[in-house]
């Protein structure tokens, strides 16, 4: 009877983890039928059939379901039919079916992944021509644009690839020659446009799959490698190890200080209290420390300080569905609790070690030997731009050597004052980023959209800016950052300067400067510009069409040739420090969201 069958060519193709055997196939077949209401007899089933170079098995029943569109108590059903055909070459195998699902244990037990790399390697060669693309950002921001997708005739000429390696495709179609193809490739899903055809001939397409995926090339079409990929965990582990691990300690300190959505605590001689901000900030100390990671043992993986393999502090878990922090035993650390700040002292139900509470908001990050790989958030990408060294980064960082004098953030304020401190990143936006615009308001504190705002109505085309400014010591990671970028990411909207919201703004910046300690000085918030004219120049700049909008972020605490530096190291075969991983991916994503927002971002630095 299979040969009254005829499907399309699509199918879920699959690594196998162990072969299959008559025994195995007959399981399957069983399983398959008992998770069904009321089968028929089997209309085929065929078990572990040669057929050339591959095995091929294939079963077909009809059984009864429940409509849709009814409720369960109408006592009407339907009997549908499902087919199954499964094609084993080569290690692997491929999977067409309607109607009939494949079991969950059978699943875990024989089949395996196949990599996102591979399934570009089957298809997308370098004359694939993409018309459409689904994308999933890898930003954890909750400001980012979480997916989004594109469809045209041919996606290369029109999507450019500003921001592209912040995203990782879900799925995509393309076109090769004659051939129109659609892939998922978490799923290992390749489909093939094509008439319906019969058993044989769709056993024949499995196996040229398959030889695809092993043999190919590694994909080089230069539309779908502008991407991040989404990695495979146990892929990843077969051709690289972890090799170093960080706490997010930023994001933590934010939670803490900024955010003040959760505070830690511990229990002194019976009795809970909550540490202190000096406390605080000596845990956040020790959790700073970058720690080596050891070899994989089991599923399990030290942690120790950098040339202390023999005393490990801690230990992470690896499983096929991410990497869990098991333990963290640090002096300061180790009996630390977490709880929300919603609850009174000791009153949170859902109290967590501050070890779980890390766990929980996978609050780390892990770095491998392959210096493209970075477990961030939860997730296992590979970073296409790291991978050729990273230089996408240095595109974004434009220098401006007054940045080295500065000393403070805003400066010191007094009642007379009349201006920003020189030596202040706030007075060196004025006096030399901002230059060029004619309009330049002072938006800090309050309802802040920037620091400052800046308006070129003279250039062609029209120029607005937004300036957020931070200061530092010197460093390569992240922390300086993530106010800022905070800041940018949850304005970029505003870069529209909406009508119904410029009419209050407009009016607040009628008033001289407050600083955040309460003193009233003679700074006017109208650095440069006419306040009455404002409403008009506001106006012009929304209006019109080809106006360029620049988010700025002016940092003292980063410099260009340090970052020059560090990527050096690593395109030499250096290992990078987690903390520059942290900070590539913080600004790459807001890079990313800027472009998603139709702006440009910037990073102002020192030289």
């Amino acid at each position: 009877m299979i040969e009254h069958l005829r499907a399309a060519k699509t199918a879920n193709f699959h690594r196998l983890k162990k072969p299959l055997s008559l025994a195995a196939i007959n399981g399957l077949f069983t399983s398959i039928r008992a998770s069904h209401a009321e089968p028929s007899h089997n209309f085929f089933a065929h078990r572990r059939v040669e057929h050339g170079p591959a095995v091929w098995s294939a079963i077909c029943f009809s059984y009864e379901q429940k409509p849709a569109f009814l409720a369960d108590d109408a006592g009407a059903d339907e009997r549908v039919w499902g087919f199954l055909l499964l094609v084993e070459h080569r290690g692997h195998a491929a999977i067409f079916k309607s109607r009939l699902n494949l079991p969950n244990a059978f699943g875990t037990r024989y089949l395996g992944r196949v990599s996102a790399e591979r399934v570009d390697a089957a298809i997308a060669r370098q004359d694939a021509i993409f018309e459409k693309v689904r994308l999933r950002n890898l930003s954890v921001s909750g400001f980012a644009m979480r997916t989004k997708s594109y469809e045209a005739n041919d996606l290369k000429a029109v999507v450019g690839p500003s921001g592209a390696n912040r995203y990782a495709p879900l799925g995509y179609a393309l076109r090769a020659g004659q051939d129109h193809y659609r892939t998922t490739p978490s799923t290992g899903r390749i489909a093939l446009r094509s008439e319906r055809i019969g058993h044989l001939e769709l056993v024949d397409y499995a196996v040229s799959v398959i030889e695809e995926l092993l043999d190919a090339e590694p994909a080089r079409n230069d539309f779908i490698r502008t991407f991040a990929r989404a990695v495979d965990l146990e892929e990843a582990l077969e051709t690289a190890r972890p090799a170093a691990f960080a706490v997010d300690v930023a994001s933590l300190a934010g939670a803490i200080h900024d955010a003040r959505l959760i505070r830690l605590v511990r229990f002194e001689e019976g009795n809970l209290l909550q540490l202190s901000n000096v406390e605080v900030d000596s845990v956040l100390d020790e959790l700073g420390q970058v720690l080596e990671i050891g070899d994989v043992a089991g599923k399990l993986c030290s942690l120790s300080r950098p040339g202390a393999p023999q005393d490990p502090v801690g230990a992470i878990a690896l499983n096929k569905s991410g990497i869990g922090l098991r333990k963290l035993d640090l002096p300061l650390a180790s009996d630390v609790s977490v709880e929300q700040t919603d609850y009174p002292l000791g009153a949170d139900p859902n109290r967590l070690s501050l070890r779980r509470y890390i766990d929980k908001e996978n609050g780390y990050i892990i770095l491998f030997s392959d210096p493209a790989l970075g477990y961030i958030g939860g997730n296992l990408f590979r970073d296409g731009a790291m991978a050729e060294g990273g230089d996408v980064l240095l595109r974004y960082l434009v220098t401006n050597a007054d940045l080295d004098n500065v000393t403070d953030e805003k400066g010191t304020f007094t009642q007379g004052h009349t201006s920003f401190d020189e030596d202040s990143t706030f007075g060196v936006v004025v006096a030399s980023v901002a230059h060029g615009d004619g309009i330049l308001v002072c938006d800090d504190l309050g309802d802040e959209w920037a620091d400052f705002i800046g308006l070129d109505n003279e250039a062609s085309p029209p120029r607005i800016s937004f300036y957020h400014g931070k200061h530092g010591p010197l460093s390569l990671g992240a922390s300086p950052f993530h106010v800022s970028v905070s800041q940018a990411q949850k304005n970029l909207e505003r870069m529209m300067l909406p009508a119904t919201a410029m009419g209050g703004k407009i009016n607040g910046w009628g008033n001289s400067y407050i600083s955040g300690g309460g003193v009233h000085t003679a700074i006017p918030r109208v650095i440069r510009g006419d306040q009455e004219l404002l409403a008009e120049a506001f106006e012009q700049a929304r209006a019109a069409p080809d106006a360029i909008r620049r988010a700025m972020i002016v940092i003292s605490s980063l410099s260009k040739g340090a970052v020059e530096e560090a990527l050096s190291e690593i395109r030499a075969g250096g290992h990078p420090d987690p903390y520059f991983i942290q900070l590539y991916q913080l600004l790459m994503s807001v890079f990313s969201a800027c472009t998603d927002m139709n702006a440009f971002g910037y990073v102002v630095c020192r030289p």
